[in-house]
This record gives structure tokens, C-alpha cells and sequence, in this order.
């Protein structure tokens, strides 16, 4: 670097290196004052012509008219005589300019730690914002500037650069996901206040720049307050009252778990803020957005044998109460390692439009419904309710079970589907049949069924009913199957081990058939058994 001083102008431009002496001369002529920045040798710090020392005794500019002192040499010579302890060169505006960013870079870290604290004070469009990393970064920016390093500088000024570009795309990211309002208003704030450490942290600013700079930033530090911070409002607090304590919820009968997710809160069974069946399992809410929701179980229902068919049930049941809902669409989804299927709606809430998701899966012979609703203004709405989804876990035990008993039946009792097994199984009171006791219980349900067919499906039934006594080789097995289809229309006690006898007897028949006698007959089993009623 070449060595001398150099001297900025009022209009930007730079001058020298010059000597001292010329350095002297320019100022005594009053071609630079006081405020006018100047680098020394050997330094990257541009301080103002105050700050040098070896012009503390140099005399300022020429008297003006009245005779009295310039202003610069008042400055000088009061600086000295009413301090004489201190000097100008003990203080550099632009060292402090520095720290003073490192500290608003301090404040913002402690602001977003507070919002990693207390999450439910953010806007909830916020919800998921990383604010424990957001805190660290900004520590390490305030630490890097508290010493006030010219390289530390420049280095966090191209970051806070960079963080004022990025705030345009994440703005357009949230309005795209729907975000209005508030949430935009805060983010809009947070790039005002990156405007303002960028010019703040410029190598040299005058007084009157330096107030322009602090400006936006005080304007924006209020905006990020006043739109970034939720305070509880009544219907929040309302919700949190009537919460339980555990954030746990299980029902070992039911195989079912509930863990809820951040935001969420477990509500008492007896709470009046949200509409709900009697017979509802649990209930949720989420305070700050406002989203409702509760669960739903039952065991074999009449008339449902797929997911589809309960959550027809489950939407017919609420447009009863709720004539504005439309259903959007369906998807297939999983809750644990089960598969489900998930119905996505809307419907309007005094002018305010709700999404709503609603949700069925089984496990075993129990059908599950989670109902659940969040108004549709904000980003964070979807997945809030998707983050509800995954709070559930069902053990699957029942499924297991059942899918075991079903493989057993549809075994020994070719005429019964797999559908058709575990119909009828969820009729019965134990849930689970043996292959005899289930072999007895389809032929009772046939029966019942006859007087509802039509005379071609008579005739059809006929025909395959002699065609499975004719597959059996002995004469006297025929006629031993035939009276026990007989005894069981009449109504007439068998005992177990002449149902496992005709069981066998019956399977040997069938699968001497061909296929499509087999699937035709299974029609006919699986038709009755749903029509069937419930033991």
C-alpha cells in the first residue's frame, strides 16, 4: 500500500496519498473539515480528520468576516479543554458503528430464541420456521462484528447482502402457499432492517447517512414485532383451559395410540367448543389457527365392508349438520403401517371457509374416522391437519389376527371369499370363527338370502347346489350333505363335530369344481352375508 494519507471529498471522490504537511495545508485553507474521512498510513479504517492526531495543534481554517474562531478549532480546542483525559482519537465512530450492528445482530438472535422457546407466539404461518438455527446464525454474525475486524465486516455485510436477496423469493413462496396478511408484512420487515445493517456496515458514513441507515432499521425491527408476534387471543386461551395435561392419548382395547403434534392439544370429553358425536374417542385442537378435530371407532359396521363406504358414511353423517360441505377429493394415505383413505373438503363457517380433511382406516374388524377441520387462510393449514394424521399409531394386532382367521376359513370353506370371511366374522360377537362354526353361519346366512332372489338367480343357485352333490364320488356323502343343508334351513341343532364333518365334505365337493363354478358360488355366500344382521 502506498504510504501517506488519503482524503475523501464530499463528493465520493479520493485523494492522495498525500503527506502530512499537504494534509495540514488542505485543512488550514479550509478544503476539508473535521467530519471529512481520511485513511492513515498503513490502516484500513477510514476515520474522520478529527481522529488524527498529529493535527491537534494544528490551527483550523481561516477567521471568518467576524473575526471569531472557525467552528472546526472550537471543536478541536473545547474537545481538548474540557476533557483532558480524553481525546478524539479515543473515539472511532465507525469501530462502534460496527459493534452497534453486532448488537442488533444480538437482539435479533434473542428474539428468535424466544420464538424457539414459545413457538405459539410466532404468526402460525411461521409454524416449522427453524428459529433455534435462526438464533445461532445471528449470534455468530453479532459475535463477528463485536470486535469490530474490518474483515469481519465486510464479510457480514456481503452475508446480510445475500439474506436481503433471499427474502424476495421466500416472500413469493408463501404467497404462492397462500399466505396474506401478517406473515408477509413481517418477512417485508426483516428485509427492511437487512436493508438498513447493509448500508449500516458500509466502510465510512457520515452523520447524516448514518441516521439514514438506522432509520429502516428501527422501522423494520417495529414491523417484525407489531406482524411476526402472536400474542394468545381469547379463543385460544378458551381452548388451552379446556385441555388435559397429557399430550398422550391410548386406548389399549382399540390397540390405538395418540401422540400430539406440536400446536395440538388434547381436549376434555366434556368441552362445549367444538361440536362432536357422544360416542367421539378423543378430541383435538389447535389454539392459535383455531382447527378442531376427534376420532371416531367402531367395530363392524353394518354395511361398511371398504374404507370408501365409511367415509361415505362418515361425510353423509356430517352434511346433516354441515350442508355447505363439499368434498374436494380422495387420496390413499397410511396411519402407521395400515393403509387408509383420506377425503379432502371444505365447507363455509359464518363466512370463514374451512378446510377439512377426514380420514378412515381399519384395523382388524374396527373401522377408525378422524374428523378434522383448520380455516383455509395461511400456508401452514395443510400441514397442520397432515401433521394430526401422523400423531395416530395403531398396533395392527387386530389386523393380524383377523388376517390370520380369514386365511384359516377361506381354507377350510372354499365358498366363502376372503370379503366374505371377514364380514361375517365381524358379525359375530367374538369376532373370530373357527372354519366349522363359520362353515354353519354362511350356509344359515344362504338361507336367509333365498327369498330375496330373483328366479334366474334361483335357478343359477339350484344348479350349482346340485352340481357340488354331484362332485362328492359316495351316494351316501350326497345325501348326508343334502340333510344337513336341510337341518340347517330348518333351524335344527348340529353339533360341532357334524359341522367340521360337513365342512370337509363340502370343501372336497367344491374343489373338485371348476373356478368359475367356485367364484359364482362365492357371490352368492358373500351377497347374503352382507345382507345378513349382526349376531
Amino acid at each position: 500500500m502506498a504510504s501517506g494519507y488519503k482524503v475523501r471529498l464530499g463528493d465520493g471522490s479520493e485523494i492522495g496519498p498525500m503527506d502530512l504537511e499537504a494534509l495540514k495545508t488542505w485543512y488550514t485553507q479550509g478544503l476539508i473539515g473535521r467530519d471529512s474521512p481520511v485513511l492513515k498510513p498503513g490502516s484500513q479504517r477510514w476515520s474522520t480528520l478529527a481522529q488524527v492526531v498529529e493535527l491537534k495543534n494544528v490551527g483550523g481554517p481561516a477567521r471568518s468576516s467576524g473575526g471569531g474562531r472557525s467552528e472546526d478549532m472550537e471543536v478541536f480546542d473545547e474537545g481538548e479543554e474540557s476533557s483532558p483525559g480524553f481525546t478524539w482519537a479515543d473515539f472511532d465512530p465507525d469501530l462502534w458503528r460496527v459493534r452497534a450492528a453486532g448488537g442488533i445482530f444480538l437482539v435479533g438472535a434473542l428474539a428468535a430464541g424466544f420464538f424457539a422457546w414459545r413457538p405459539e407466539n410466532a404468526v402460525a404461518d411461521f409454524d416449522g420456521a427453524p428459529w433455534l438455527e435462526i438464533a445461532l446464525g445471528q449470534l455468530v454474525l453479532a459475535l463477528a462484528l463485536l470486535p469490530g475486524w474490518e474483515l469481519a465486516r465486510k464479510l457480514v455485510r456481503g452475508v446480510v447482502a445475500l439474506l436481503a436477496i433471499g427474502m424476495f423469493p421466500v416472500m413469493g413462496i408463501l404467497f404462492a402457499q397462500g399466505v396474506r396478511g401478517a406473515a408477509l408484512f413481517a418477512v417485508a420487515s426483516v428485509w427492511l432492517v437487512a436493508s438498513g445493517l447493509f448500508a449500516l456496515l458500509n466502510p465510512w458514513l457520515s452523520w447524516k447517512r448514518l441516521v439514514l441507515s438506522l432509520l429502516p432499521i428501527l422501522a423494520g425491527a417495529y414491523g417484525a414485532f407489531r406482524f411476526g408476534y402472536a400474542p394468545e387471543t381469547a379463543s385460544g386461551h378458551a381452548i388451552r383451559e379446556s385441555a388435559v395435561p397429557d399430550r398422550r392419548f391410548t386406548d389399549a382395547s382399540l390397540g390405538l395410540s395418540f401422540e400430539a403434534p406440536r400446536g395440538w392439544l388434547i381436549l376434555k370429553k366434556d368441552t362445549t367448543l367444538m361440536k362432536a358425536p357422544a360416542d367421539a374417542r378423543l378430541l383435538v385442537a389447535e389454539p392459535r389457527t383455531g382447527g378442531f378435530g376427534y376420532l371416531v371407532a367402531e367395530s363392524s359396521p353394518r354395511g361398511i365392508a371398504t374404507l370408501d363406504q365409511y367415509l361415505d358414511r362418515l361425510l353423509g353423517e356430517r352434511r346433516r349438520a354441515l350442508p355447505s360441505l363439499r368434498e374436494l377429493g380422495r387420496a390413499d394415505t397410511l396411519v402407521g403401517r395400515l393403509p387408509g383413505r383420506k377425503s379432502a373438503g371444505s365447507w363455509d363457517d359464518l363466512g370463514v371457509k374451512q378446510r377439512d380433511l377426514t380420514l378412515a382406516w381399519k384395523d382388524g374388524w374396527v373401522y377408525f374416522g378422524l374428523v378434522s377441520w383448520i380455516p383455509e387462510e395461511g400456508a401452514a393449514r395443510p400441514q397442520a391437519l397432515d401433521a394430526l394424521v401422523t400423531g395416530f399409531s395403531t398396533q395392527g394386532n387386530l389386523a393380524d389376527r383377523l388376517q390370520k382367521a380369514v386365511q384359516k376359513v377361506t381354507e377350510e370353506v372354499p365358498q366363502l371369499s376372503a370379503p366374505a370371511a371377514e364380514v361375517l366374522m365381524g358379525q359375530s360377537e367374538a369376532k373370530v370363527l373357527e372354519p366349522d362354526l363359520a362353515f354353519r353361519r354362511s350356509i344359515e346366512a344362504l338361507v336367509r338370502s333365498l327369498p330375496s332372489l330373483s328366479k334366474a338367480e334361483t335357478q343359477e343357485l339350484s344348479q350349482l347346489t346340485t352340481a357340488t352333490y354331484g362332485a362328492l364320488a359316495s351316494a351316501k356323502d350326497r345325501g348326508r350333505l343334502a340333510a344337513y343343508f336341510e337341518r340347517v334351513r330348518g333351524r335344527q341343532a348340529t353339533s360341532s363335530q357334524e359341522d367340521r364333518e360337513m365342512c370337509q365334505l363340502m370343501k372336497t365337493a367344491l374343489l373338485s369344481l371348476p373356478p368359475a363354478h367356485r367364484v359364482r358360488l362365492q357371490a352368492f355366500y358373500e351377497r347374503a352375508i352382507r345382507a345378513a344382521p349382526t349376531s
